[in-house]
């Protein structure tokens, strides 16, 4: 895997107005700024700053991040689905790098 690689995981299907769990991951190494190389050169900051998540359009979470996340991050959280369409998570890294990932949303046939 390359940094930037990542996946939007979501149910393959979903009943419309019921709540499901988004994970996010992404390939980063998150370097914090205060490591070193074996022959004891700084490792410079670079990790991501900014998770941005948009359903069907509109934006429905941010969060802002530090250097204290852990190397190829992930992020889950609860959505409630009221419309099919694309779920994108976009990550924003220090060094202006930019990684956009989508999953769509969709929803279970109605049984009777």
């Amino acid at each position: 895997m390359a940094i930037g690689d990542g996946k939007v995981l979501v149910p393959a299907a979903a009943k419309q107005g019921s709540v499901i769990y988004v994970r996010a991951l992404l390939e980063h190494p998150m370097d914090t700024g205060f490591y070193r190389t074996p022959d004891g050169v700084p490792i410079p900051a670079y990790f991501v700053k900014q998770v941005v998540v948009s359903y069907a359009g509109d934006e429905v979470a941010r969060f802002e991040w530090t250097t204290g996340i852990s190397r190829d991050p992930s992020v889950t959280f609860p959505l409630r689905v009221t419309r099919e369409g694309p779920l994108t998570v976009t990550w924003r890294d220090n060094k202006d790098g930019e990684y956009t990932h989508t999953a769509d949303i969709r929803f279970a046939p109605v049984t009777q």
